[in-house]
């Protein structure tokens, strides 16, 4: 599959680096000289907006790596031009601006999936080994913590916006445990939650 990305920052690249026997062939970033660094790295023709990437030849699927605000937005205009996507998590900031890609993906013919690379640590990949040869009997329950280490400023950056985050580290990064807890259990009948900030 040829493969674009939009996104050229930390993310982007690294799904860049990661698409083994899948040709980059278009990049974008608004940050001009990340998007020209990437397609240096890769071969990849820099694009100049993301409809100009969208219009690549051959573009068979597009990875979106940006700011939670952009992803369904850049998901819906790809599957709308026919290409596979591949969304950061968490995929949308809610569930109304998610709820129209599964749509689009129909009607196109089209997967779009959300990255949830944790399923592919080796550490949850042995987990989930040893609960499927039920070497520990049933789960009954999954306790667990996540959080960024933080850094100077952090709480200034796009993270900590909620117009650009839809709203902190339950759904930037907490994100993962709900997904590692659907992998593990299966999918929930009753959800019942209890958010704090410390």
């Amino acid at each position: 599959m040829n493969v674009g990305i939009v996104g050229c920052g930390l993310i982007g690249a690294k799904r860049a680096r990661a698409a083994h026997g899948h040709p980059i062939v278009s990049v974008f970033d608004p940050d001009a000289p990340k998007a020209e660094a990437l397609a240096a790295e890769t071969g990849a023709r820099a694009a100049r907006s993301i409809e100009e990437l969208l219009a690549s030849p051959g573009l068979d699927a597009v990875v979106v790596a940006t700011p939670h605000d952009r992803l369904a937005k850049i998901a819906l205009a790809a599957l709308r031009r026919g290409k596979h996507v591949l969304l950061e998590k968490p995929g949308a900031r809610t569930l109304s601006e998610l709820r129209p890609l599964a749509a689009a993906a129909k009607r196109n013919k089209r997967i779009v999936k959300v990255g949830f690379n944790h399923r592919f640590h080796p550490a949850f990949l042995k987990a989930r080994e040893i609960v499927d040869a039920r070497g520990l009997g049933p789960l009954l329950y999954i306790r667990a913590r996540y959080g960024h280490g933080g850094r100077r400023g952090y709480e200034r950056e796009w993270r900590a916006n909620k117009k650009i985050s839809g709203g902190g580290e339950l759904i930037d990064q907490g994100i993962h445990l709900i997904d590692l807890s659907r992998w593990f259990l299966g999918e929930f009948r009753r959800i019942d939650g209890r958010l704090a900030t410390c």
